[in-house]
């Protein structure tokens, strides 16, 4: 079974970094640069699991949470990824749904077992 999973971050060298760790993983990858954009296109790729920056320009990353929790894709996994995981941004996007909130500069190791363990749980 092939894994789909969703990158959303403004930073393009996070998107780009991660997004080549997943794909080495086997799994299938879209990256986005705002939460818009990944709502946008939510009905063409239903991610398994989400990568999500709190810290988005327009939606926030708990704002996209909350639009996913109140629509068909409420039981994908979100693992947050901030700089700032102590920032109100962050602490929001927990309480909405989101699995854990990792820290930039995140492992590839961290996060693949992060992923992991949020897959085995959907």
């Amino acid at each position: 079974m092939t894994i789909n999973v969703a990158i959303v971050d403004d930073d393009e060298s996070i998107l780009d970094a991660i997004k080549m760790v997943l794909e080495g993983q086997g799994w299938r990858v879209r990256t986005y640069a705002s939460g818009e954009a990944f709502l946008g296109d939510i009905e063409n790729h239903r991610p398994d699991c989400i990568v999500l920056d709190p810290h988005l320009p327009g939606l926030s990353g708990a704002d996209v949470v909350r639009t996913l929790r109140n629509g068909e894709m409420r039981a994908a996994p979100v693992i947050g990824l901030t700089a700032r995981p102590a920032s109100a941004l962050a602490v929001e996007v927990l309480a909405a749904g989101a699995r854990v909130m990792l820290t930039k500069p995140v492992t590839a190791d961290e996060l693949i077992d992060h992923l992991d363990v949020a897959l085995s749980r959907r």
